[in-house]
């Protein structure tokens, strides 16, 4: 899928506290072991939509979720663009088991449409061991107009959706929870460079306030993330290109 080459996980412990998705743990058969300036989000976003397509699709990502040294899940970034539109889709899939029962089940679907560099929608859907979870977002000329599971009413239109794909939500002063609509407020850090989840240098920022969140970027790409939710560390170790264009063959994606 995407043109840069990927690399070959590590096995280094995660860290830290987010607001996303809850752990699992039992990789699907497509879960190999892979071997594998900050600016403002309307420049990022404008730029993707005049370089076209290929651009876009450069953002597009995959990782394994890892949990304990075991791989549990995926996320899934495809970017995008097309007539002026970036249209951004997320699936995440995770599985806990205690021998052979699942324990935990996590299923996220999630399409962001932006353009001229502006966030215009989000429509997601979770499913949470069973509790379902739904979001619509809606821009408007003064606020987004936000229906979730969690939280209704309006958000201010610098609120970033926290779907970790966009570098610009380092700087963002409010993440919008693309679960449920929750509105998280965090600070971002530039720790500079440092090792990723899947051991190779990247830029690495960390979010800090009511979450806690480790994200690394290659210029404007995402390439891993590390957090702690409910007392559980997850580490996303970036998958290789073949086991990227396999997941986003097996999942639909529209550009596999």
């Amino acid at each position: 899928m995407g043109s840069a080459p990927r690399r070959s996980p590590s096995r280094k412990a995660p860290s830290r506290t987010s607001p996303g998705p809850p752990p699992s743990a039992d990789p699907d058969r497509h879960l190999a072991r892979n071997q594998h300036m900050k600016i403002p989000a309307t420049i990022f976003l404008t730029a993707l939509s005049t370089a076209g397509p290929a651009s876009a699709s450069e953002l597009s990502a995959a990782f394994n979720i890892v949990r304990k040294g075991d791989m549990i899940g995926y996320h899934a970034v495809e970017v995008t663009e097309e007539g002026g539109i970036t249209r951004t889709e997320t699936r995440i899939r995770m599985r806990v088991k205690f021998g052979p029962v699942v324990v935990f089940r996590y299923d996220l679907a999630s399409i962001e449409h932006w353009r001229d560099g502006a966030l215009q929608s989000i429509e997601s859907s979770t499913d949470r061991n069973g509790r379902k979870m739904n979001l619509t977002v809606q821009r408007t000329a003064n606020a987004f107009v936000v229906n979730g599971s969690s939280y209704q009413g309006e958000a201010p239109l610098n609120a970033i959706p926290g779907s970790y794909w966009n570098k610009e939500i380092v700087d963002a002063p409010v993440l919008l929870n693309t679960q449920n609509g929750s509105l998280v407020p965090v600070k971002g850090a530039d720790l500079g460079q440092s090792k990723t989840p899947a051991g190779e240098d990247a830029e690495h920022y960390r979010l800090s306030g009511s979450v806690d969140l480790d994200l690394w970027y290659e210029g404007q790409k995402w390439v891993g993330a590390e957090f702690t939710i409910k007392g559980e560390d997850l580490a996303y170790q970036e998958m290789d290109d073949t086991a990227q264009e396999t997941l986003f063959s097996e999942i639909g994606f529209a550009g596999s």
